[in-house]
């Protein structure tokens, strides 16, 4: 694989998961404007189709906040108070305030039933790590927040489709921001479940199913990002725990898929990471020894160029912390750096001296020249 495919599968990789991560929620957009449940019995559903699930079914009355016109007789409401969804328990952490969570992802989909099933459509905004939402009960009490559903009530912002029909103009004189305002004062603390939301009925063998794959996909996403954020990656786990997911089948095993081409492209990213520091290191190693065989010939052609270890201008150099460092300059190129820990040498009062010095090679401090510890030094000419 040449460098331009490696490339260009970086970026494909990183609109991969820019694609998973979605959108914010819209919890700032202001209503286009407010309006009345006119009748009993409506049904708001979380997409603009009669085939949708219902999540709420509201009172003649209610009051209700317009968002968005569908084209094909659609409206986008708000109801104060949210409305009951469900979301998956790992993105969810207890919070010190009883009932209330807080979320530990990006993008998280609300869901109108306790399931990842293709018919069951998120509602159309998210959540965001940090935000905070109500608790109402959990899909299975018995079992760990992490691999069961929790319905939560919906924070501010979460719209819902209903049937434009359904929804009658304030009469004259009503100030729907204010009803609004005022229709929040009156919610409960702590808000009990709607009629018009039932509590889904006890899951499938098919739903338990499902259930335990997404608990086990999402383990595996998590061990994925702890891997990502490692020097040195190791996918292995990852892959095996994707693997077995897919071999449950299901519409969740579509998504371990497209995970298991996630951590495909990750392994040859990392690999070719790998090949680019190798070869960078080899470059360097390879510039040094001709750098090296540079200075020897040199040091031949010089009639002193055996007697001493190293010779040329000394010459001082302040780096931006304001430490001092002294270099050997010969023929025009800068050829070492000198060190004199035992402070037997003041180097500062050689600086534009010729000198000759001995000494053994130290730990370079630069990659483009060696560094000598000063034993010995002999003042050449002053100049």
């Amino acid at each position: 694989m040449n460098l331009r495919t490696v490339l260009h599968l970086l970026v494909l990789s990183t609109g991969i998961l820019a694609a998973v991560r979605g959108s914010v929620l819209a919890s700032e957009d202001q209503p286009l404007r407010y309006g009345r449940i006119g009748t009993e019995g409506v049904s708001v559903f979380n997409l603009a189709d009669d085939k949708g699930k219902e999540v709420a079914r509201p009172a003649k009355g209610q009051l209700v906040a317009v968002y968005k016109e569908h084209q094909a007789g659609w409206l986008e409401i708000e109801v104060p108070g949210g409305y009951a969804v469900w979301v998956f328990g790992s993105y969810l952490k207890p919070t010190d305030q009883s009932g209330v969570y807080e979320v530990t992802a990006n993008a998280v989909n609300l869901r109108p039933a306790p399931s990842n099933d293709v018919t069951n459509f998120p509602l159309p905004q998210r959540l965001q790590a940090g935000d905070k939402v109500r608790a109402i009960e959990p899909l299975d009490p018995a079992k760990p927040l992490t691999e069961t559903w929790m319905r939560i009530w919906s924070p501010s912002g979460v719209h819902a489709c209903v049937k434009s029909s359904a929804v009658e103009p304030l009469t004259a004189g009503e100030d729907g921001s204010a009803l609004w305002k005022e229709a929040l004062k009156t919610l409960p603390a702590a808000p009990l479940a709607r009629a018009g939301a039932p509590r889904p009925s006890e899951p499938s063998e098919g739903e338990r199913r499902e259930s335990e794959a997404r608990a086990a996909l999402e383990e595996a996403r998590a061990e994925l990002e702890r891997e990502r954020a490692k020097e040195t990656p190791d996918y292995a786990a990852v892959e095996s725990a994707l693997n077995a997911v897919v071999a449950r089948g299901g519409a969740v095993a579509v998504e371990a898929r497209a995970e298991l081409r996630n951590v495909s492209l990750l392994r040859e990213a990392a690999a070719l990471k790998a090949d680019l520091e190798r070869e960078k290191s080899r470059r360097s190693e390879e510039t040094l020894r001709a750098q090296q065989d540079v200075w020897d010939r040199s040091r031949e052609k010089d009639p002193l160029g055996t007697v001493f270890t190293a010779r040329g201008v000394v010459e001082r150099r302040t780096g931006t912390d304001g430490v001092s460092h002294f270099f050997l300059r010969f023929g025009g190129e800068t050829n070492c750096e000198l060190l004199c820990s035992s402070g037997r040498y003041d180097l500062s009062t050689f600086a534009g001296v010729e000198v000759g010095v001995h000494g053994l090679q130290a730990a370079s401090r630069t990659t483009e020249v060696p560094t000598y510890e000063v034993n010995r030094l002999e003042v050449i000419a002053v100049r």
